[in-house]
């Protein structure tokens, strides 16, 4: 059971919720939206989760990352199916009616979407190798990757890393434990990118007026009020990111259809206030 836990992260009678939170309103105002998540699966039968994963129970009591704004969101059904490696996921479906949110009346209304995907990243923006290797110690990692500098075998030892430059003239030491943990990740294995989580919340909504002028200037700076009250995570922020707006005309009237998302920022790290901060 503990390897189980260890793998997945998951401990015993908790669940993992899904990047993949969507919601919306139907024309008569009532809201509905699904989310899958994942537990263990012989914990799935326990009591803790069953209570947990109950008909009316409020979507931010399993998602504890959005806002009290969506507490009006309350479980509607679940299902489940269990998976190869001891897991199961479970799909809940939501419903409900919000009066903070009416959908003829506030621009906050329309359909939000959660979705989080794995990119590649350069492997020197790694949080811990950014928060925890010396300046010194990267200036010499940098240098060896790019083949100015190499580790000189015969001197170092397991706890202290001499490095030379191509003529054998000792250029410096590196003798911190996480600087050497990352020189044989870096240098040794030659690893060049690592998985990181590239996050997006999207509005979309159809209205006749298009998309305010107040999201067009706000495109490409730090956003710290987007649409819905999007999941919050310790240590990174928002910027909006992208924005499209389709128009029908039929006479005299034109429908909108858009959608606005926001970006946020990767693992570790806020959106750099000096360069997308709005002036």
């Amino acid at each position: 059971m503990s390897s189980i836990t260890n793998i997945y992260g998951i401990q015993p009678y908790t669940w993992i919720p899904g990047p993949d939170f969507k919601a919306g309103f139907d024309d008569k105002g009532k809201w509905s939206g699904t989310q899958t998540f994942t537990c263990r699966k012989f914990d799935f039968d326990s009591t803790p989760i069953q209570t947990a994963f109950q008909k009316g129970q409020s979507v931010t009591a399993l998602y504890p990352n959005l806002s009290a704004k969506w507490n009006f969101l309350t479980v509607d059904s679940v299902s489940h199916e269990h998976e190869p490696g001891g897991l199961t996921k479970i799909l809940v479906n939501y419903t409900g009616y919000s009066a903070d949110w009416e959908f003829d009346k506030n621009d906050d209304s329309g359909t939000y979407a959660y979705n989080a995907t794995l990119s590649e990243a350069p492997i020197m923006t790694h949080p811990e190798y950014v928060a925890n290797v010396a300046e010194v110690d990267k200036f010499l990692i940098s240098g060896c990757v790019d083949g100015k500098y190499q580790r000189d075998d015969k001197t170092s030892t397991v706890n202290t890393y001499y490095i030379k430059n191509l003529l054998g003239t000792e250029v410096g030491t590196i003798i911190n434990a996480d600087s050497i943990k990352w020189f044989k990740i870096i240098v040794r294995d030659k690893r060049e990118t690592w998985e990181t989580s590239q996050v997006e919340w999207t509005h979309s909504a159809t209205n006749q007026g298009g998309v305010d002028q107040i999201y067009l200037d706000y495109l490409g700076w730090i956003d710290p009020n987007p649409d819905g009250e999007p999941p919050v995570i310790a240590g990174r922020n928002w910027k909006l990111s992208s924005i499209s707006d389709s128009q029908t005309k039929q006479g005299t009237e034109t429908t909108s259809e858009y959608a606005i998302t926001w970006t946020m920022s990767p693992p570790g790290q806020e959106w750099d206030a000096t360069l997308y901060t709005k002036p």
